[in-house]
């Protein structure tokens, strides 16, 4: 589709870091956001990835939920 550029170089991002991928497979395995440390939670929302909601990070959007729990092996 018309971002699977964009949606594939964020997932060769992720696997080439072993933190930012471990943080993002925590958050997309919870409905409700979740709080990570702060270095993840800026790096992942500098990258587009994440909202803060508070002190916690939520997946941007639903896409990309749905993308990375696919590819990371979230269920």
């Amino acid at each position: 589709g018309p971002y699977s550029d964009h949606l594939r170089r964020h997932l060769l991002n992720l696997q080439d870091h072993e933190e930012l991928q471990a943080a993002m497979v925590n958050i997309l395995a919870s409905k409700d956001p979740v709080a990570i440390g702060t270095s993840e939670a800026f790096k992942l929302r500098s990258m587009g990835l994440v909202k803060f909601q508070g002190n916690a990070v939520k997946p941007l959007c639903n896409l990309y939920r749905e993308y990375f729990c696919e590819r990371l092996g979230v269920n």
